[in-house]
């Protein structure tokens, strides 16, 4: 049984905070949407993106060390991973009230983008946290 909650509480809390930090000022720039007619504040984005790439190898450090301990292997590792970081990207959809295009230039973003640096770090922590307990 995989308690997933505790592990990902920081990362949306910081991705709130950093949200709620973000004011517009005279020196952002500013981008509007073509169909939707809204503004974007580029600098706000950048923030978001990178504090979800903070998130996305927390995530994987974690599903790494859930898979390792419990010696999974092969496929079923990667989908560890795979459902660890889609449980993730919910919490952080609930927290930010589902309004993702607020915070994300696209929906998907939030469920997609960074995946590759969270799954680098999942490999890295679920290869050290198996030969650890399991080989050594």
């Amino acid at each position: 049984r995989l308690v997933l909650f505790p592990f990902s509480l920081p990362c949306y809390v910081i991705i709130l905070t950093l949200v709620a930090s973000c004011k517009m000022s005279s020196t952002m720039k500013v981008q509007q949407k073509d169909e939707e007619g809204e503004f974007l504040q580029m600098a706000a984005l950048q923030q978001n993106m990178r504090t979800l790439s903070h998130c996305r190898i927390f995530a994987g450090v974690m599903a790494g060390c859930i898979a390792g301990l419990l010696k999974i292997e092969g496929l079923l590792g990667v989908a560890v991973f795979i459902v660890v970081t889609l449980i993730h990207s919910t919490m952080i959809a609930a927290k930010m009230g589902f309004e993702i295009t607020r915070h994300f230039p696209k929906s998907r973003d939030l469920f997609v983008s960074q995946f590759g640096g969270g799954l680098l770090s999942f490999i890295l922590f679920w290869t050290l946290s198996f030969d650890m307990v399991h080989i050594f």
